[in-house]
């Protein structure tokens, strides 16, 4: 998992700079240099300099500006949420792919955050039912107001911890970017909640909880979809076929390009 944080210089900075300039006036990109001539406001310009000062200082630029396109939509994100990464835009195409073979497939997003995977999902399925699980009530709160945004009226919200509020429903693919970064690193975060990243000493806790609730449920899932970190594949695999032996798993690797995401089809 990337840090969010970390700054940039040249081209990039400059496209951050902008962009917080663009939220402080409220003007698209267009509209700002057509204006570059005229001067903004005291209360816009004293909010830019403090937005710049806590950019230099690392803070998220997502966090500054409370906005992130992920998957070509637009989503509100907070310091109660991750950010949404490029690299889960591969558990989405793998998900949309997957459901193609069912006529309303069931899909549980477990640990949501803001949405971005359940939002788009529910976008590109209208005839699916997607359900939104986070430990989090306020979480839940912020991606009810993604979906909400985007008009999506298949999505069910469920504050659980993984899977146990879920009972024994159908549910046909289960997509999870649970936090999986190893403690001592995730704790070098200091923008980015602590829930969402810290996975315990090997960053692989929760997974192991997810898979294993998986394992006990009387009505598997056809489909487990895992994001998990770099080095992670092995120990990810040793998981996967511990607690649903005989499925079969293929690992998909990210633009980078590294191992990201376990795809598992449960037999």
């Amino acid at each position: 998992m990337r840090e969010a944080g970390a700054r940039v210089s040249g081209p990039a900075a400059a496209i951050e700079v902008e962009a917080l300039l663009r939220h402080v006036t409220g003007l698209s990109r267009a509209g700002l240099y057509s204006r570059l001539d005229q001067i903004i406001d005291t209360a816009a310009a004293e909010e830019y300099f403090d937005l710049i000062e806590r950019l230099k200082n690392g803070e998220p630029l997502q966090y500054l500006t409370g906005h992130i396109e992920f998957y070509g939509l637009d989503f509100t994100v907070s310091p109660d949420v991750l950010i949404p990464r490029p690299e889960t835009e591969l558990m989405v195409e793998r998900a949309l792919d997957i459901a193609k073979g069912y006529s309303s497939p069931v899909i549980a997003d477990i640990g949501c955050g803001s949405g971005a995977v359940a939002v788009t999902l529910s976008k590109h399925l209208p005839g699916s039912t997607v359900i939104a699980v986070d430990i989090s009530s306020g979480v839940l709160d912020l991606t009810r107001r993604n979906a909400a945004f985007h008009g999506c009226s298949n999505i069910e919200f469920v504050e659980s911890d993984l899977l146990e509020s879920l009972g024994d429903r159908r549910i046909d693919i289960i997509c999870a970017n649970l936090p999986y970064v190893p403690a001592v690193e995730a704790q070098g975060n200091r923008f980015e909640p602590q829930l969402a990243l810290d996975g315990g000493p090997d960053g692989l806790d929760i997974i192991r909880r997810l898979v294993s609730q998986v394992a006990g449920r009387p009505n598997k899932p056809g489909w487990l979809l895992l994001e998990f970190g770099t080095g992670q594949t092995t120990a990810v695999q040793t998981i996967i076929d511990k607690y649903l032996p005989g499925s079969r798993t293929v690992i998909h690797r990210d633009l980078i390009p590294l191992d990201r995401l376990s795809v598992t089809e449960l037999i």
